[in-house]
């Protein structure tokens, strides 16, 4: 694929719900998030920090501190630029992680989608006129369009299937890439277009903060681990506006991110935003892996268990009397849970850094702030001794 498309949020009329918002990309899934990052023109290349943003972050409307806009690009309706970018909405790297595209299609169930609502994405609507979107994607040899004038639906013709060894392809054939600055309304299209020069591209994915801030770097799909080896074994390096560009591939930047976390340089993120892929949400709003602060999901018993842990199993279904952590509760102590329950959090306490999936964004460990899981006393008080003898009934 020459030229490089990108999935945006769905603006369209009233009967059409807004696309979660899709990393503005070279095709760019939602995502991931997204998603700061110290990026003066790539002069910051120090592998142990964490990203920092490159702007400032607006904290009353996250959405401002974006600053893609297609409507920079000019009018099109070239055929090829036209399939691309649909062919892109539908493909294996942003379909499963495009929660707005997969619940519409139904995923793995291929359901066709309406082409105006796909036209009413922010991106497609520079490729006018409409008969000139169809007749472009009746080409196409991934999509199919079928319904009557007008009415077209559009679908794949072959249905998106899971497969893991795909998932390990696409991520061998992937690069990150930091040193872009900070963001301007033409950045996404810009960086599409620097990525072209070296090979297919599949996927420019522009990582965010959770503010929304662009980090001045990328994750880039290459369509073949081949071409993605290319470009980082590059000489001299890639320059963007005159810098160096600091790139490898994603894989190396993944491992060294983990292994910077199980070391203590950096901090896993703890208020990193949900993931979507294949139909499920992953990941906590708060609190990181396990920590008190993450969002429960669950039945309502173990959210109450859940809830029993941030009061340290004090009042409410821990008060005395009754519930967990109660008067005469098998051996408890005054927290609510046995000696054996509280040496095993006390094990599992010391091993909160080893993580198998790293945290992108991060902090650096010596910003004197520690997990939640570290935050409980090592040792639990001793357990109240309980008096055998009944009490006396009170008088009625």
């Amino acid at each position: 694929m020459a030229d490089t498309v990108t999935k945006d949020q769905v603006e369209a009329a009233p009967a059409v719900a807004e696309a979660q918002p899709a990393e503005a990309t070279a095709p760019a899934p939602a995502d991931e998030a997204p998603k700061p990052e110290e990026a003066q023109n790539g002069a910051d290349h120090k592998a142990a920090n964490g990203d920092k943003p490159a702007a400032r972050s607006d904290p009353r409307d996250f959405k401002k501190n974006r600053k893609y806009d297609p409507t920079t690009q000019p009018i099109s309706d070239d055929p090829v630029k036209i399939r691309n970018q649909v062919e892109f909405y539908f493909s294996d790297s942003n379909l499963p992680t495009d929660k707005f595209m997969w619940e519409s299609t139904g995923g793995e169930q291929n359901k066709p989608m309406p082409l105006k609502t796909i036209c009413n994405f922010k991106r497609m609507r520079q490729f006018q006129p409409y008969s000139a979107v169809v007749a472009a994607l009746r080409e196409s040899s991934f999509l199919v369009v079928e319904g009557e004038e007008g009415q077209e639906t559009v679908k794949r013709r072959r249905a998106y299937v899971s497969s893991t060894e795909a998932q390990k392809a696409r991520l061998a054939a992937s690069v990150y890439a930091k040193g872009f600055g900070e963001e301007e309304p033409s950045t996404q299209f810009d960086i599409e277009a620097f990525f072209a020069k070296y090979g297919h591209i599949k996927h420019v994915k522009l990582r965010r903060t959770n503010e929304e801030l662009f980090k001045g770097s990328v994750f880039v799909e290459f369509e073949s681990a081949e071409e993605a080896d290319a470009f980082v074994k590059l000489d001299p390096k890639p320059t963007w506006k005159g810098n160096e560009l600091l790139i490898m591939k994603k894989k190396d930047y993944l491992d060294e991110k983990n292994r910077q976390i199980k070391e203590g340089l950096i901090e896993p993120n703890t208020n990193r935003k949900k993931t979507f892929f294949e139909g499920k949400e992953r990941g906590a709003s708060r609190g990181g892996r396990g920590g008190f602060g993450a969002k429960f999901s669950g039945d309502k018993k173990d959210q109450d268990n859940n809830n029993d842990r941030k009061n340290g199993f004090k009042g409410g279904r821990g008060g005395r009397g009754r519930g967990r952590g109660g008067r005469g509760f098998r051996g408890g102590n005054r927290n609510g849970g046995s000696p054996r329950d509280n040496k095993k959090k006390e094990e599992t306490r010391t091993s909160t850094n080893d993580v198998q999936v790293p945290t992108i964004q991060s902090t650096e460990a010596t910003n004197g702030k520690r997990a939640r899981e570290d935050d409980a006393p090592a040792e639990a008080p001793a357990a109240k001794k309980v008096d055998s003898k009944p009490e006396p009934v009170a008088a009625q």
